[in-house]
């Protein structure tokens, strides 16, 4: 029942109810990728911004008719006021290749490996539409961090193409704010400015393993996002993406969000980042 819900932990899985939404979470966000029958057809990432009281996004989207406007006022102490469209939203991928931005459909598989109140992990498989064939992403969130890290690969490299997450800055989209790039480090993150509807700032940012910087230059693409792009020739790399919201309580300003990515991003190099136990211990240095 609504009313017994329990305060949020680690959680996974699809939520039927809302057109099979694929949802993640720990304590401090949650997110959400656009699925099989979903009419957006939209292949970016979605936030849900938490009170540090928040129950699950899980029995959000399964409850999502009887909970009110949550995109408004948060519902469980959780609200959606993240303005996704068909932009990369926080973390999702893009690719360039003919001359022009392609985009992804939404997933069409997806698979769970590990479900519990501590880390979740799982697969989300996108279609072939394009020379790369089949793009798989491996995401693992452990609660407590600020960000979770995706492991993506294709099926196959393609030469002459350039691939690699985005954030959407677009003003046009109410992302306004202060915006930290590295192109050096692969780092992008913005600290958006309070919108009139909606109290409190929202946090995001982007970068990439620090195994994975080599080559990689920063884009604009045709959506006003941020990609910090790769050469397609490649057939995986690392990247990492989270967000907070400042009334949590957490974090109130630019230079302290800019500060704790950048610190977080630091403390991958020489960590040995190929597990989410060393994103766990790179999240305790970077506090």
């Amino acid at each position: 029942m609504i009313g017994m819900i329990l305060l949020a932990v680690c959680s996974c899985g699809v939520a039927p109810e809302r057109q099979n939404d694929f949802y993640w979470e720990n304590d401090k966000f949650g997110m959400r990728a656009y699925g099989p029958g979903e009419y957006h057809k939209w292949s970016g990432f979605d936030i849900f911004n938490k009170m540090p009281d928040a129950g699950s996004v899980g029995d959000l989207l399964r409850n999502h008719d009887k909970l009110g406007n949550w995109h408004l006022k948060p519902a469980l102490g959780i609200l959606d006021n993240y303005t996704i469209g068909a932009s990369r939203g926080c973390g999702a991928v893009a690719m360039f290749a003919d001359g022009e931005w392609k985009t992804y459909p939404d997933w069409e598989k997806c698979e769970i490996i590990t479900n519990s109140p501590e880390k979740v992990e799982f697969k989300l498989v996108y279609p072939a539409f394009s020379a790369a064939g089949s793009m798989t992403y491996r995401i693992t969130l452990v609660n407590g961090e600020n960000f979770f890290r995706n492991e993506v690969s294709f099926e196959k490299p393609f030469k002459g193409a350039l691939v690699g997450p985005g954030l959407d800055v677009n003003p046009a989209r109410g992302h306004k704010g202060d915006v930290f790039e590295d192109a050096e480090k692969g780092i992008v993150s913005l600290f958006e400015e309070s919108r009139g509807d909606v109290e409190g700032a929202t946090m995001t940012a982007v970068f990439l393993d620090p195994k994975d910087v080599a080559g990689v230059r920063l884009m604009t693409d045709h959506l006003g996002c941020r990609v910090l792009a790769l050469d397609g020739s490649r057939t995986n790399f690392t990247c990492y993406a989270g967000a907070l919201w400042s009334n949590r309580g957490e974090v109130a300003d630019a230079q302290s969000w800019h500060g704790l990515v950048r610190s977080f991003r630091k403390g991958l190099e020489g960590a040995g980042s190929s597990s989410a136990k060393s994103t766990k211990s790179a999240m305790s240095r970077g506090r």
